[in-house]
């Protein structure tokens, strides 16, 4: 047994022998940001809500950070549990480490913060906790935050579920929603907006390890189908940070155009293949369409045109439209002639 593991444990033991179950569990994973981490814990901490424990998973940090890692652990609130990862190149990946939290969890509900963000509403949990008992029997608790670039100012758009917040039947009240109305918007709840119940989390796989890339979109979209209470919460609760592009040190910074619109088409593949609710399956239809269009363009931008052709061919099999099916025969004719 390696240091590591006899480490991990010897935590876990002394946490289950304390066979505490609290309402949330917030899995937090980190890799070689201790000082963002730091803050993102102290968010979670300060919660004006305090049945909860926090499972850190440290996705084998390099050395130069372990030591850091370390003294905050040292001085840490005793309901957060640490558990370390072997080392490797690029990490296991955001999606290995959360299961390993949900699967160390002891919590009814799962929540998911990234190292880099935090959660600014201090009352988030509490407002969780309070419409979930109210409600009862939820499987999914979604909300909305803000994003901020890196020179401070808010990005001005709405993303992610934020549209939503004016299409409510009643305004600004935390309501049940169904797969439809979710899906009307074109966004996908970011992991620090996502409650759910650790017993579905767990029944349906939870995150897919493959994906590193929009792997929340692929949960979201499997927690859809199966879940059968969603709750929806307009308000903002969370910071995200948008990440430096010149840091290269987030999953989103790391993939190329290509890699992204590869990953999109797993994801919304395998989901349409898989999933019951033809809401969905609709959905799939739709951003595999728009995948592989955005693929065309791509591979037709780097004057790579039968790659473009066939990528052209398979949007339009998915949507039929003359425009698309001009643009394909333009594509087939480059693709020849340059041949």
């Amino acid at each position: 047994m390696s240091a590591i593991e006899a480490y991990n444990e010897s935590t876990e033991t002394a946490a289950e022998k304390r066979n505490e179950r609290p309402f949330f569990s917030v899995v937090l994973p980190t890799r070689n940001r201790p000082e963002l981490f730091n803050r993102a814990l102290n968010s979670v901490l300060e919660q004006s809500f305090q049945d909860f424990e926090v499972l850190v998973v440290n996705d084998g940090s390099d050395d130069d950070y372990l030591e850091r890692y370390k003294e905050l652990e040292a001085s840490a609130d005793p309901r957060v549990r640490w558990h370390y990862q072997a080392q490797r190149p690029n990490g296991h990946g955001p999606s290995y480490s959360i299961n390993t939290g949900a699967h160390r969890a002891r919590g009814l509900y799962l929540c998911i913060l990234d190292d880099d963000d935090s959660w600014d509403a201090v009352d988030h949990l509490q407002q969780a906790h309070a419409t979930i008992t109210a409600t009862g029997a939820v499987d999914a608790y979604y909300s909305n935050q803000t994003a901020y670039r890196a020179d401070g100012m808010p990005v001005q758009r709405a993303l992610w579920l934020n549209a939503l917040a004016k299409e409510l039947p009643r305004p600004g009240v935390t309501q049940p929603v169904d797969p439809e109305f979710l899906l009307s918007c074109p966004g996908f709840p970011h992991l620090n907006c996502s409650i759910i119940k650790r017993e579905l989390y767990l029944g349906i796989g939870g995150m897919d390890e493959g994906i590193r890339y929009e792997c929340e979109v692929d949960l979201y979209l499997r927690t859809l189908d199966a879940a059968s209470l969603i709750l929806y919460n307009p308000t903002v609760v969370a910071r995200h940070n948008v990440p430096d592009v010149a840091q290269q040190a987030n999953v989103s910074t790391n993939v190329t155009r290509v890699g992204k619109l590869l990953s999109q088409c797993n994801i919304y593949q395998k989901n349409l293949a898989t999933a019951n609710s033809v809401a969905v399956q609709g959905r799939c239809r739709d951003k595999l369409t728009l995948a592989y269009k955005n693929l065309a363009q791509a591979f037709a931008e780097d004057r790579d045109f039968p790659r473009a052709t066939t990528f052209a061919r398979m949007a339009l099999a998915f949507r039929y439209t003359i425009k698309w099916r001009l643009y394909c025969l333009q594509l087939a004719l480059l693709a020849a002639f340059r041949g």
